[in-house]
């Protein structure tokens, strides 16, 4: 007579070693966690570290160039103040070199020219040297005949501007990238659209950051580039870079012109 033998499962042991895997696996997932929120936290910790290294390397320039900028600027100053006294002609002196222009010829200067020129003559004679440098550069840079857009980066980093026919001076909020920049100049010129084909943007700057410099700097070059984009570019717009004035020296509207 054949026996049948009964098999008896045990379901307890099982359950327990189940038990054990799902332990063991929790277990080693928080391991892992912990070393990768270890790991974050020292990437974390190495860069800050590195960027309060660089701001002080920044700072550090910043002031170095600081330093540098008064030197130039001491002896452009006085570069200036030298070149401020060939100004000083005597009122009879400059009669007999403007010669005024008679009711028939040509040549000459009108009674308004003439008054004008001798209106330069004494505004360039009582400026400070600053002023006289700043007078050269212009005219060298207004040969071709440019509207002339003078931008100053205030220490804020706002810009201080003296723009259109009657010299209005208008100050912007803080410049804080190129894009900012350029939108800038973009509202400018729907608000006070340029006489001619070409303008000219002197800009200078004091005490400012170094980011809001580069905005200014990296944002000139981008203008005719975004107005073309826009479908705008028939002006051309050049840049010069006059580089560091302790305050802004914006040369008024001249003499005769309202």
């Amino acid at each position: 007579m054949t026996r049948v033998r009964r098999m008896t499962l045990q379901l307890t042991p099982l359950l327990d070693l189940l038990l054990i895997v799902i332990f063991a696996q929790y277990m080693e997932v928080r391991i892992v966690a912990k070393q990768e929120s270890d790991r974050v936290a020292h990437e974390r910790e190495s860069t800050a570290v590195e960027n309060r290294e660089l701001r002080r390397q920044v700072d550090e320039w910043e002031s170095q160039q600081r330093s540098v900028d008064r030197e130039q600027h001491q002896i452009r100053e006085q570069f200036g103040e030298v070149v401020r006294e060939l100004f000083r002609i005597p009122e009879a002196t400059l009669n007999k070199i403007v010669q005024p222009r008679s009711k028939n010829e040509a040549g000459g200067l009108s009674p308004a020219e003439i008054a004008e020129l001798k209106a330069r003559f004494q505004q360039l004679a009582t400026s400070n040297g600053d002023q006289v440098v700043d007078h050269l550069l212009t005219f060298q840079e207004m040969r071709k005949q440019f509207d002339v857009w003078e931008f100053y980066l205030n220490e804020d980093g706002s810009l201080q501007i003296l723009i259109g026919p009657d010299r209005q001076q208008i100050k912007t909020k803080e410049i804080e990238s190129p894009e900012a920049f350029v939108d800038v100049v973009l509202q400018l010129r729907n608000r006070f659209p340029p006489t001619k084909n070409s303008v000219l943007i002197l800009c200078s700057y004091g005490d400012c950051q170094l980011s809001h410099r580069l905005s200014l700097t990296r944002g000139l070059p981008a203008i005719s580039s975004r107005l073309r984009q826009d479908g705008q570019g028939t002006q051309n717009f050049e840049y010069a870079l006059f580089g560091y004035r302790p305050q802004p020296q914006f040369r008024p509207a001249a003499a005769g012109k309202k």
